[in-house]
Parts: C-alpha cells; structure tokens; sequence
C-alpha cells in the first residue's frame, strides 16, 4: 500500500472503527446496566462516549442517556458512584478520595448512608451484597462474549460455513513440510495425538507452536504414516495484505475437498460458542508464550491496528485482485460486511478477555477485590485498595504505549 492509497481510505477507516467500538462499548455497557436494572440498582448515566454530551435523553427510570463528543469507549454511572469507574466515595487522610471498590472500614457505609434515605440504600449500588455487584461488573464482558456468539449463530445461520478436510492439496516447495516428507494427497489424522477434523484446525496449532516440532499422523494410500515437523518462522502476509511474522508449515488444503454448510438455530450457536471458546483459548495460550517469552510480543496489536483491520474489512470486498471475475456492487458490499461484521465479533471476545484481566480499574480487578470481600467478609482495607489502582493505571498505560508502539512500528514497515 502506498502512501496516497492510504490517504484516500484514512476517512474510511476512522469512520469503520468508530462504529466498531460504538457497538462493541455500547453491549459492553448494556451488560452493565441490564444486569444493574435487574439487580434494582439505579443508574445514573449510560454513556456512549467521554466528554460534553451532543445528545442526551432520560427515561421513565431517571437515566440520562448521553451520545458524547469522545467517540472512544463508554460508562454506565451508578447511583452512589464517585465517578464513571463505579468508585465508592471512600474517605481518606487528608481529605483526598482514594479509589475503592467497597467501603474501606466498618461503619463508613452509615457515614455515607446517613444523607441517603432507605428507599436511596436499596437502590445504591455500593450497598448491594457483595454477589450482586460482582455479578453487575461482569456482565460487561460477559456481554462482548454474548454478543460475538450471537454474531457467528447469525452468519453461520444467514451465509453459512466452510468446512475443508484436512487434506493436503499443495506443498510450498523448499518449506519445512516438502523437507519433512509431506505429500500432496495426504490426510491429516491427528496432530500430537489431537484428532484433526478441518484443515482450519491446523492453523490455531501452526501459530502456538513456538518453533517446536511437531508430530503429524497422515493417510496416505490408506496406511497411516507419522511425520514430524518444525515449523519455520517466515515474513508472511495476513488476508489484507499486511507484513507479519508467523510460524508456516508450507502446506495448503485441497480446494475440492470442502463442503458448504449451514445451520439451524441450535447448531448456529453451537458453533458460535465454540468459534468464541477457540479464540479465547488462542488469545491465552498466546498471552502465555508472550509472557514466558516463547512469543514474540511485537505481534500483539493496540487501538491503531484496530482502526487498519477495520478499515481493511470495510474495504476488502472491493479488492479486485481476489475475484476470478468482477462481481456485482451488491456482492462486493456483502462480502465487506460479513468480513467488517467477523471482524467486530473477534474484536468483541478480545475486549472482553481484556476487562476480565485480575488487574485494578479493569473488571477483572474489581472482581478481584469482590473475591477478596467474599472470602474474608469485608472489603480489602482503603491503602491496599488504592495502591493496586494506582499500580493497574501504571500497568494499562504501559501495555497501551507498548502495543501502540508496535502499531506505529507496523505501520511504517508498510511504506518501507
């Protein structure tokens, strides 16, 4: 991609993942509240965005719903919060309000209490029981996986699957697979003793692999053979054309051996929920080599990859390059936006893999506060509370630097 190329799809990227967060924040936040509305919480605020509201409304129940002017992620305000973190107004030495998620010292929630009326205490989300409000903090994520199931049911209910045996179709000559003995026409059976079903498979076990060797069991002219393998790590290039590094076997599947499915309702979430289950588990085991240093963790992306992948998924039925023969406006559009809608359900489990990470100020933390809270009976004490804050600000500011870090490092090889 060159630089004017770039310039001319820059408004329709900007414009593609704004949307994408839009609805990702916005089910995200709707978690949240439906939860706190079932709990009989009341809420405050639902906002879409940060800063002055462009358009705000409120409903029969008293929450003000706002559309602000910072397009980039959202909050749910409680009532009773020190502020859109879902904060209690904690007192501290020295008049300052330290952050916590619960009333630091036996007696505070009287203190606190004491200008609130009983009819406000049942409504406040502070004084919930401990279950509730651990309940109300993970709706959130929970609702990004709800909604990336719900995503897949409908494409694999609406356009369907393709499912290609695992049968080898090509073999990249002098790659690691045509060294280890591979052939076209073999069937993969097992890969580490894992029985393989689709060719799809392979890619998950290729990409976690380390550079390890790897056992394969083949069919071939109906005996089985075992072939082991090390994969090697080669500059490739992902569906949109960008430079990444990854570890490649050198095979490819037998277009003829595929078949087209769809399914039915029952089926489709099936599917959907194992499509989510696969990605979270590819997102930890990756995470995992990442941190013990088996990774290469200049592959993790950050927000500027996922306004280039959103713009690239908005723009990738209109490549020209990838039809045998151009098609219709109508089919090119589809193809853009079952490609734009895949992509918002990934980003979604991503999203809320990320809040349910144990790390204070995300959800994950404040669960890890809620845990401590139900385990010892009262809530951890308002110093501890503050400084795992303050160190989960440090922690997520430097992941945010690192992998937009890398975003720019990514987006300047493309013009190199």
């Amino acid at each position: 991609m060159d630089l004017l190329q770039s310039i001319l799809i820059l408004p329709i990227t900007i414009v593609a993942f704004l949307v994408l967060l839009t609805i990702i924040v916005f089910f995200h936040e709707y978690g949240h509240f439906s939860v706190a509305r079932m709990l009989g919480v009341r809420v405050d605020v639902f906002s879409i965005g940060f800063g002055k509201p462009l358009l705000r409304w409120t409903d029969k129940k008293g929450t003000e719903w706002r559309i602000a002017s910072l397009p980039l992620g959202g909050y749910v305000k409680f009532f009773g919060d020190l502020n859109a973190a879902s904060q209690a107004p904690a007192e501290a030495a020295g008049g300052g309000k330290p952050m916590t998620t619960q009333f630091p010292r036996p007696g505070q929630e009287d203190d606190i209490g004491s200008g609130m009326t009983e009819e406000e205490r049942k409504v406040c989300f502070h004084f919930k029981p401990v279950w509730a409000r651990a309940a109300v903090v993970a709706a959130g994520p929970f609702a990004n996986f709800i909604l990336a199931v719900a995503i897949f049911a409908v494409l694999f209910m609406s356009i369907g699957r393709t499912i290609v045996e695992p049968t080898i179709g090509a073999v990249s000559e002098a790659s690691a697979a045509e060294t280890a003995g591979f052939e076209v026409g073999d069937k993969i059976v097992s890969v580490d003793g894992r029985r393989i079903e689709q060719f799809s498979e392979l890619y998950d076990l290729v990409l976690l692999s380390g550079g390890e060797t790897i056992r394969f069991e083949v069919e071939r002219n109906g005996e089985i053979r075992e072939i082991t393998v090390t994969p090697r790590r080669v500059e490739d290039e992902d569906r949109y054309g960008n430079k990444i590094d990854r570890w490649l076997l050198g095979i490819g599947p037998d277009t003829s051996a595929y078949s087209f499915v769809k399914y039915g309702p029952g089926g489709a979430i099936r599917e959907g929920v194992g499509e989510v289950m696969r990605i979270l588990s590819v997102t930890v085991r990756f995470l995992g080599r990442v941190i013990a240093g088996q990774e290469d963790a200049s592959q993790l992306g950050g927000p500027i990859k996922m306004a280039q992948y959103a713009g690239q998924s908005v723009m990738s039925g209109f490549d020209q390059e990838s039809y045998r023969e151009p098609p219709g406006f109508w089919t090119m559009l589809k193809v853009s936006l079952v490609d734009f809608i895949s992509l918002a359900a990934v980003v979604s489990v991503s999203i809320g893999f990320l809040n349910l990470l144990p790390v204070p100020v995300l959800d994950g933390g404040h669960l890890l506060y809620y845990g401590y809270e139900a385990i010892a009976g009262k809530p951890l004490g308002v110093r501890a509370q503050a400084v795992g804050f303050r160190v989960g600000v440090v922690l997520l500011a430097s992941l945010m630097i690192f992998v937009t870090w890398n975003d720019i490092n990514q987006l300047i090889s493309l013009f190199s």
